[in-house]
């Protein structure tokens, strides 16, 4: 499995993980009174299992955001990568007459 694959597997992963753990904390919990809304319906099960499914799914995805951009950049790194660009910085005239 390719490097990239694999990265995004696990991170993902470990996003849907902490995901799922947050929306049974707060089933757990009854926070916002979810679990109590949950069992005065017939379908109730059905509606927490969305919310955890969905709440892990977004965990995941900020889990990759995070991972990506958090990653080291390779001209940091030493390797010698990007696009070669730097900042220059540019010397600009100020009138100082006018207001």
């Amino acid at each position: 499995m390719p490097p990239l694959v694999r990265f995004m597997l696990r991170h993902a992963a470990l996003g849907f993980a902490l995901g799922v753990t947050f929306a049974a904390i707060i089933v757990a919990t009854d926070a916002l009174h979810l679990r109590s809304l949950a069992m005065a319906t017939p379908m109730g099960w059905l509606g927490l299992a969305v919310f955890c499914f969905l709440t892990g799914l977004t965990i995941g995805s900020l889990q990759i955001g995070f991972a990506v951009m958090l990653q080291g950049n390779d001209e940091q790194a030493g390797h010698g990568g990007g696009h070669g660009a730097r900042l220059v910085p540019i010397p600009v005239r100020v009138d100082r007459r006018r207001r």
